[in-house]
């Protein structure tokens, strides 16, 4: 039994112009998801001078998802790396805004506003 729980695996797909790097996240963020994209921000994060989120595909994002993306914008902020969350959909946008979030990461669409 599952529980619940979503075993589907979190896609990433990483490119990079400039020194900007963009991690575009597919799927659900969940307990089962989170240590992926956690150690995509390892990786990454190591050779940034800007790192962008792109969010736009993630339908659902739970409280360990949460916590993954403050983990990652304090590893960049470590590391002198600007970090944006860029195109949040609908529900995660949600659960940014209401965990009181949305003053504390930078949020971006792909048009470059704020």
């Amino acid at each position: 039994m599952s529980f619940g729980r979503d075993r589907t695996p979190l896609k990433t797909e990483v490119t990079e112009l400039d020194g900007v790097h963009r991690i575009s996240v597919h799927g659900r963020v969940t307990l089962d998801s989170s240590p992926d994209l956690l150690d995509e921000f390892r990786r990454v994060v190591r050779h940034a001078r800007q790192l962008d989120v792109d969010l736009h595909d993630v339908p659902f994002v739970d409280s360990s998802g949460i916590s993954v993306l403050i983990q990652g914008l304090k590893m960049a902020q470590e590391r002198s790396v600007d970090f944006a969350l860029l195109d949040p959909s609908p529900k995660v946008k949600a659960v940014i805004e209401l965990s009181q979030l949305d003053s504390f990461f930078t949020v971006k669409n792909s048009a470059g506003a704020e």
